[in-house]
């Protein structure tokens, strides 16, 4: 499976399912996290809440980390 390109603008919603759907997360993901949390706009408390639960999978195994 190609990496994704986050060269055009995705929501953290968008970004979130697809990891949840495939059940992978990857560097390129990882990346695109790290720069929305330093971004000058502040997550929503939805965005938060979605960020969480990824987060809570990843602690739970149900997502594989993939390069």
């Amino acid at each position: 499976m190609p990496l994704p390109n986050y060269s055009t603008p995705f929501t953290i919603a968008q970004v979130i399912d697809r990891i949840v759907r495939s059940g992978r997360i990857t560097r390129v993901d990882e990346n695109y996290f790290l720069h929305a949390m330093v971004a000058g706009t502040p997550l929503s408390h939805e965005e938060q809440s979605q960020v969480r639960n990824l987060f809570d999978r990843l602690q739970m195994g149900l997502l594989q980390v993939v390069d």
